[in-house]
């Protein structure tokens, strides 16, 4: 750990909702009126939809006045706004703490949106974006495929092996192949 980050204290500000612009602005803005700085931002944005992602550090009291005043900043934006202290900011670095995108491939059935939501509460992980789009796959019955892209966010206790074996059950049962698991792709 380098000499100016002891003593620092790390978390990741998450701001979701409709695109506008100066989101990144007003939202730095906010950071830095508690004292804090932005060490990292990372932006998506979806048709009209966005994701900000802000890596945040400070001392204890300043990230205490970010994460209380969380809730002020997103009834100022009308943006879902979540805070998350980072334990470990080399980790948070690497984008463990990052969202965590998943990509599946099934033929189009009743219930898969149903099915996933239901798996990503059971191990509390809030879906931030979710995208799917028709392809024609030559090998399927019937020649279509639907590709699904699903976007969440970890806790700090995200048990990920245990997702992953209930997610392979889920897919051998609903029949859809799991493509891929990243944790920057979506970014």
């Amino acid at each position: 750990m380098s000499p100016e980050s002891l003593g620092r204290v790390f978390g990741l500000l998450h701001l979701i909702g409709s695109d506008r612009v100066g989101i990144l602005e007003d939202a730095s803005v906010f950071v830095s009126e508690r004292g804090a700085r932005v060490e990292e931002g990372i932006s998506h944005t979806l048709s009209t939809e966005a994701v900000v992602l802000l890596y945040v550090s400070g001392t204890s009291d300043q990230i205490d006045r970010v994460e209380k005043d969380v809730q002020l900043l997103g009834d100022a934006l009308k943006l879902l706004t979540l805070f998350t202290r980072i334990a470990n900011p080399g980790a948070a670095r690497e984008r463990d703490d990052l969202p965590l995108t998943l990509r599946i491939s099934s033929p189009d059935f009743v219930g898969l949106l149903s099915a996933m939501t239901r798996l990503f509460r059971t191990h509390s992980l809030p879906i931030i974006a979710h995208h799917a789009h028709m392809s024609t796959v030559p090998l399927s019955p019937g020649g279509v495929a639907y590709r699904h892209r699903f976007t969440v966010l970890l806790p700090p206790e995200f048990k990920r092996k245990q997702f992953i074996a209930e997610l392979d059950e889920l897919a051998l049962s609903a029949n859809f192949i799991r493509d891929d698991i990243s944790h920057s792709d979506f970014y």
